[in-house]
């Protein structure tokens, strides 16, 4: 299981700063400032996936201006794809939940991060989904 909080503690060089952030906005890695700021008031699991986001970002490196957009969708699904590695367990609580909400706090992610790791399965991960969830 990925520790996103351990992975981040282990980049010692990059300070952790809460504070308001604007509606939306959960968090954001400042490389000039060597700094992760994350929003206060989020819930466990979206502290969680963030700060697996903000890491992606750090490891990744800054980037031209005109290629965030590609980077954005990149870092999303590294950090979904560490924080959910086994289909077989997404493919679990999709099948008992009602909702997605439900599947993403039994999956101990946000709902967006659940979403971003569904839209990108492999074809073969695609398969077992399908298959699991209409048997």
């Amino acid at each position: 299981m990925h520790h996103p909080w351990r992975a981040f503690r282990d980049l010692s060089h990059i300070r952790l700063r809460w504070a308001r952030l604007p509606s939306g906005l959960y968090g954001y890695t400042d490389h000039a400032a060597g700094e992760v700021v994350i929003a206060e008031g989020l819930t466990q699991a979206e502290r969680r996936c963030t700060i697996a986001h903000e890491t992606q970002h750090i490891l990744r490196g800054p980037v031209l201006p005109s290629l965030r957009s590609r980077e954005e969708l990149r870092v999303d699904r590294a950090a979904a794809r560490l924080l959910l590695p086994d289909i077989r367990t997404i493919a679990d609580a999709l099948a008992w939940a009602r909702t997605p909400e439900e599947a993403a706090d039994e999956l101990w992610v946000d709902v967006d991060t659940l979403r971003c790791r569904i839209r990108s399965l492999h074809p073969a991960e695609r398969g077992y989904l399908h298959r699991t969830l209409t048997d």
